[in-house]
Formats: C-alpha cells, structure tokens, sequence
C-alpha cells in the first residue's frame, strides 16, 4: 500500500511538518548486522507479553507490548498514559547480504480508524454541502473546515511523534547502539 522509507545509517530525525500532516501509516526498512535470530532474540528481551484487562502479566517491565514469534512480530510501546493514537508495529525478518533487512510497519489501531474517518468526512461533507444542515452561512462553514482540519490534526500529529519515538528505541535496540544525537 504504501513504499517503505529505507532508513540509511543511525539517523532517525523526523521532525518535520510534513512528517506530522502525513496518513497516520508508516513502512521502514532498515538493515542491522545481527543475525535475524539475534535480532529476534534481542526483541523478545525488550518485549512483554500482552496484558490482560490492563493487568501486568509479567514483573519485567520492557519498552514494548506483545508478541515476537520467530522472524514476526507485533507490538506497541508502553506509556505511562492513554493514548489511542499509540502506532501498532508490525513487522518481520529477513536475511540479507548484508545482515537482516528489518521491515516494520506502523499504522493506528482498527478501531480508531473509522471513527477518525467518519468524524473528517461528516464535517468536510457538512462544509461543502449547499443544504448542509450543519452548516448555513459562510463563516459557519469556515469553521466547520478548521474542525476538520482539526480532527485531522488531532491523529496525525501524536501518531507521528508516538511512531518516532518508538521507532528511535527499535534502531537503538536491532542496531546495537543508541540512536544518533538530536543536532541543533
């Protein structure tokens, strides 16, 4: 559906506004030298099983919450808050000349995704239509726009900061150092 962005040596800065006006959908593709073996190996230590009911099911407290099987796994990142917005990271192994091609991809949780997009598509609709009942005069409809463009703001602005952070950990963890520093 969507390219993968190859992501070239540490740097993961992706800050921009473009980033955050973005589809709340994300592909990378990175290589790492560790064995795809390894590298699961590596994210089954940094990854809790799944909670039950908001219940811890295990005393480690890892970075992330799922399930790592083989050369797949499925995850999100543990906040210490809510966040419906937190990015569902999927992804998978694979053996490369190099070392392992990490393919991961981000994308919102099913629920959230049609609500969102009922919620944009009722107010533009309610903005363009001429026997809007929402909207009457044209300072109405003005507004009317600004919430869309809101709402729209509201899911792709905390996706892209929350698939950011989680993906700066997931390159410190495969790659076997921390990410490069934020450069002024």
């Amino acid at each position: 559906m969507f390219q993968a962005e190859p992501i070239a040596g540490t740097d993961f800065e992706r800050t921009g506004l473009r980033d955050c006006l973005r589809l709340p959908f994300r592909k990378y593709e990175f290589t790492t030298a560790m064995s795809p073996a390894h590298a699961a190996r590596i994210l089954q230590e940094n990854v809790e099983p799944p909670r039950k009911w908001g219940w811890p099911t295990s005393s480690k407290r890892g970075y992330f919450e799922g399930r790592v099987a083989g050369s797949r796994f499925k995850f999100h990142r543990i906040a210490g808050y809510q966040n419906s917005f937190l990015p569902i990271i999927e992804g998978s192994f694979r053996r490369d000349a190099v070392g392992t091609l990490v393919t991961v991809n981000m994308r919102l949780v099913w629920l959230v995704v049609p609500i969102w997009i009922g919620i944009i598509v009722f107010l533009g609709w309610s903005s363009v239509s001429v026997d809007s009942v929402v909207a009457g005069p044209f300072a109405v409809r003005m507004v009317v726009i600004a919430m869309t463009l809101f709402i729209y703001l509201v899911a792709t602005v905390p996706f892209a900061i929350e698939s950011r952070i989680a993906m700066k950990r997931l390159l410190e963890l495969l790659r076997s150092g921390p990410a490069a520093p934020v450069s002024p």
